[in-house]
């Protein structure tokens, strides 16, 4: 078994594809940008184990010093690089690569400045009684739910906690004194969990609560007096968030009338609110706080907020998404929320910023900037979307824009950007909302799309460019798809060679190995031929996932915290050892990376360094 891998690694190795690239000089060791040095997901490394025991390859240092985030790590002169939300602030990191300890952390100083005006305006804003204090009542009126996550816990009777907190937001909010909040007394940020704080009374009459309670919102909501409740009525009322539950289709036309009745809004409280009479207590306040802010007593300084404010927010999972790119002495890099920073890779300092949405007319996607940095010689490649220009260019010394992508101003999705000579014109490839295109490396000017393989949610995998072809993909029920580039009179053009519905990939990236593409999509990991589309394989595997390959293998990294050791083989799926790890309450997203003999996994503020390394046999 271990001869005929050491034959396939060999052919593997021989037939790797190597077309042009916007590579970044790596030395031994080095792993300088999103998906390493040539931007494909492939390391030139050998010497590496074909075989993991049970427990997985042994840990060479694990740290938890890199903040919350989704960002993986790049590698160069024996420093990692990696961004992370460090105490709810959006930091840039390096560490020391022998050991894992923290070189520095630093917020880029224009940043730094942005998020110090807003912690006074917003604090000035939000602190009512100008105690220098927010507490529930106020950081709920003005601030949101989210604030609450960065309450810290304090070291008290947790019980104890929640019902001083309880007792303290009544005693705020209870404008008719009767002890009990109703809903038009609760902060605004609480809304929408009004039923779910509301506790059922399993001994009350559930038809009479509810008769008294539809009259209640019937008495607030129905302001023209006519009987009913249109959706615009119920604005910030009880039915506002159920509106569509409570709204029954007449059956002789099967659709709604956008008009609640008191029958419905009844029926509605009889069947999902029984029981409930529409007022929170002091003990069911402090239950739930207790159950969902354990130990936390709902009392923010201006620390707390400032970690609200200090970096990119979603329910999905906070913090940076994109990945540092080194060159020679600076480091470039992307936040959440679009700050592009060019530091020193020695000290961290701020040489240059600019932020994609205020200096370059962009707009934060749903889930965040995500994008990596490309480097293309004296330029340094961006996508912040919007009519200006998908794509920008700017000088990598200084950061003043060289060129906007002519005739794209889609908006910008998750994808980072690759250099590629297609049908013999140097161009950069991205993967837009709408499309994947290519424009002239040198001007900017739009060459060709193709937008079969594009979703509306969330275009992420980044594109395959080789061979004068161009395969994308994405989830969301759509696929991938590979189109040829060629010579027209307008620029090039790109004519679909096939489409794969199965090779629909969410975020962990594609490989070319030799003719076939490795990558995860409908129902595991697909090995399919490059140019033909014909499928050789498909396997579970870890589920979905990302991967990378070294010396012959695929290190396939699945969400549900396991990862996989896999030969990269055309044949068939052999698989040669996988591990779990820690489980931090998000999926392992961030992709994996294989440099300097050790396999490096980011999960969420954990990173791990295990030693890949084949030992010499006595």
């Amino acid at each position: 078994m271990m001869r005929s891998i050491g034959l396939m690694t060999l052919a593997v190795t021989l037939i790797l594809p190597c077309p042009l690239r916007a590579q970044i000089p790596a030395g031994r060791g080095d792993w300088p940008q999103w998906r390493g040095p040539n931007r494909d997901g492939l390391s030139t490394e050998t010497g590496l184990l074909k075989d993991w025991p049970s427990a997985g390859p042994p840990v060479v240092w694990q740290v938890d010093t890199v903040g919350v985030a989704y960002s993986t790590v790049s590698i160069k002169d024996g420093r990692i690089f990696t961004q992370g939300d460090r105490d709810g602030v959006e930091h840039v990191i390096c560490l020391s690569a022998e050991t894992g300890s923290l070189l520095w952390a630093v917020q880029p100083d224009p940043a730094a400045r942005r998020l110090s005006d807003r912690l006074a305006s917003d604090m000035k804003r939000l602190d009512r009684d100008a105690d220098g204090e927010l507490d529930d009542s106020e950081v709920l009126a003005g601030g949101g739910p989210s604030l609450l996550q960065f309450d810290k816990p304090v070291e008290e009777d947790p019980n104890q906690v929640a019902a001083d907190r309880a007792a303290r937001l009544i005693h705020r909010a209870d404008k008719d004194s009767d002890g009990r909040i109703d809903f038009t007394e609760i902060p605004a940020g609480l809304r929408q969990s009004f039923a779910q704080i509301d506790s059922e009374d399993k001994d009350a009459d559930a038809a009479t609560l509810a008769q008294e309670r539809t009259k209640a919102i019937f008495k607030l909501a129905d302001r023209d007096e006519d009987g009913s409740i249109s959706r615009r009525e119920a604005g910030n009322s009880p039915v506002a968030g159920p509106f569509d539950r409570i709204d029954r289709e007449d059956p002789n036309t099967n659709s709604k009338d956008q008009q609640l009745t008191t029958e419905e809004v009844e029926a509605y409280l009889v069947k999902f609110e029984a029981g409930r009479d529409g007022k929170l207590s002091a003990d069911e306040l402090a239950q739930y706080f207790a159950a969902r802010y354990r130990g936390r007593d709902g009392l923010f300084s201006i620390d707390g907020l400032r970690a609200h404010l200090g970096g990119y927010r979603n329910s999905y999972g906070d913090g940076p998404r994109g990945v540092p790119t080194i060159d020679d002495d600076r480091v470039y890099t992307v936040g959440g929320m679009g700050d592009l920073t060019c530091l020193d890779a020695a000290t961290g300092k701020t040489i240059w910023h600019k932020h994609l949405v205020s200096d370059l007319g962009g707009s934060v996607p749903g889930w965040g900037y995500s994008e990596s940095p490309l480097m293309h010689g004296s330029l340094l490649i961006v996508t912040p979307g919007g009519q200006k220009g998908t794509l920008a260019a700017l000088d990598k010394m200084t950061g003043e824009v060289v060129w906007r992508s002519e005739g794209v101003t889609e908006p910008a999705q998750y994808s980072s950007p690759v250099f590629a000579e297609l049908g013999g014109v140097r161009q950069i490839v991205q993967l837009g909302y709408q499309s994947v295109f290519g424009v002239r490396a040198d001007t900017g000017q739009r060459l060709w799309n193709y937008a079969a393989a594009n979703n509306r949610t969330a275009n992420v995998c980044t594109p395959i460019a080789a061979r004068d072809h161009v395969f994308a993909s994405s989830n969301y029920n759509v696929g991938g798809g590979l189109v040829r580039i060629s010579s027209a009179d307008d620029g090039q053009k790109a004519d679909e060679a096939y489409f794969e519905k199965r090779m629909a990939n969410h975020h962990g990236g594609i490989l070319l190995i030799g003719d076939h593409l490795y990558g995860f999509g409908n129902g595991g990991l697909i090995c399919m031929e490059f140019l033909t589309g014909k499928i050789a394989w498909t396997s579970r595997s870890v589920s979905k996932g990302s991967l990378v390959f070294a010396d012959g293998m695929l290190y396939c990294l699945g969400e549900g915290h396991q990862i996989a050791l896999a030969e990269a083989n055309p044949n068939e799926y052999r698989e040669h050892g996988r591990f779990k790890f820690n489980e931090l309450g998000r999926p392992s997203w961030s992709h994996p990376v294989v440099a300097g003999g050790r396999l490096y996994i980011r999960n969420q503020q954990q990173l791990t360094a295990y030693d890949i390394r084949q030992r010499a046999s006595n």
